[in-house]
C-alpha cells in the first residue's frame, strides 16, 4: 500500500477503529494548536429578528491546523491499510448497502458545499453579535457597515475556516447515493485552507446518516449553517435561510451558489463523518 498524506485527520477515532477491530496500534499524540485574530471596527448590523449596534471587537477563532512526523504517517497509513485489507470496511460501489456506523472510504472530487460557505459567514455575524448589544429588530441584511462587510469578504476570500464543521459534497465515489462529508473543526494538517481538502481525494470516514429517497427523505443542513446558535433563534432562522444568505451574498457581491443553500438536502444521501482525508 502506498503512504497516505492526510490533509485532514482525526486521530483519536482512527486509533479507536483501529484498536476496536484488533489491529496492533502504534501510539500517536494528537497536537492541536488554535489561532485567534483580533478584529476592530465599528459597526451596526441586525439579523434574523436581532438588531444590533457597537464596536466590533469580538475576538474570532480561525481554524489551525496540526504537523504529524513522517513516522506518524508511516503510523496513520498502516492503520488505514489494516483497516482495508482487514474487510473492516464496506466497499464502495453502486450495489453497496450502508448502516450506521459503517466503514467506507470513498474516491471522487471533493467540494465545499454552499451550505459551509455560507455557514463560515454566519459564524462571522454571530460573533459580531456577541460583542454587541441587542434589541430585537425587523430582520435586514442590506445596511451592514463596510468593516463587517470587509470582514466577511476576508473571511470568504482568504479560504481562512472559522472553528465550524464544515460539510463537503463528494462527486464520483460510484456509491448510488449522493455522498456527503462532515469534518470537524481543528482536524486539518499542515494548512487550515478550504483548498487543502477540495479536489481529487480519498476519504474514509464512518456513516453518520442515511437519507432516504422521496419526499421524506432529507436532511438539515442547520449543523453546518448555524452550529453553537441558540436554539429558538435557529428555529427562527432556518425557516427563511435561503433568503437571508442570499442578501448576504447581494452585499458581498461575490459568486455563491445561494440557491443551493437551503435548509435541508433531498435524499437519497449518505453523510460520512470524516477520520481521514488524504
Amino acid at each position: 500500500m502506498a503512504l497516505r498524506r492526510p490533509v485532514y485527520l482525526d486521530i483519536e477515532t482512527l486509533m479507536a477503529l483501529g484498536d476496536y477491530h484488533g489491529l496492533d496500534m502504534p501510539r500517536l499524540t494528537d497536537v492541536v494548536e488554535k489561532a485567534v485574530k483580533k478584529r476592530s471596527g465599528n459597526a451596526k448590523a441586525s439579523f434574523g429578528g436581532i438588531g444590533a449596534g457597537g464596536e466590533l471587537g469580538k475576538d474570532v477563532e480561525l481554524q489551525s491546523s496540526f504537523t504529524i512526523a513522517p513516522t506518524e504517517k508511516a503510523s496513520v497509513s498502516k492503520v488505514i491499510d489494516g483497516l482495508l485489507a482487514g474487510e473492516h470496511t464496506v466497499p464502495a460501489s453502486h450495489d453497496a448497502v450502508l448502516k450506521k456506523d459503517d466503514i467506507v472510504e470513498v474516491e471522487g472530487l471533493v467540494r465545499l458545499t454552499a451550505a459551509s460557505l455560507a455557514g463560515k459567514m454566519l459564524y462571522i455575524l454571530r460573533k459580531y453579535l456577541e460583542s454587541t448589544d441587542q434589541d430585537i429588530r425587523q430582520v435586514d441584511f442590506t445596511g451592514m457597515a463596510p468593516e463587517v462587510m470587509t470582514l466577511l469578504q476576508s473571511v470568504y476570500l482568504r479560504n481562512e475556516l472559522v472553528p465550524i464543521p464544515v460539510l463537503v459534497d463528494v462527486v464520483g465515489t460510484g456509491l448510488a447515493p449522493r455522498v456527503l462529508v462532515n469534518l470537524r473543526p481543528n482536524l486539518f494538517v499542515d494548512s487550515a485552507t478550504s483548498d487543502q481538502i477540495e479536489g481529487d481525494r480519498r476519504i474514509l470516514g464512518t456513516v453518520r446518516r442515511l437519507v432516504a429517497e422521496g419526499d421524506d427523505g432529507y436532511v438539515s443542513t442547520e449543523d453546518w449553517l448555524l452550529p453553537d446558535w441558540e436554539y429558538l433563534i435557529k428555529r427562527l432562522l432556518m425557516t427563511e435561510i435561503s433568503d437571508k444568505v442570499q442578501e448576504i451574498v447581494n452585499s458581498l457581491k461575490i459568486d455563491l451558489p445561494a440557491k443551493d443553500v437551503h435548509a435541508w438536502i433531498k435524499g437519497p444521501a449518505v453523510v460520512l463523518d470524516a477520520v481521514a482525508v488524504y
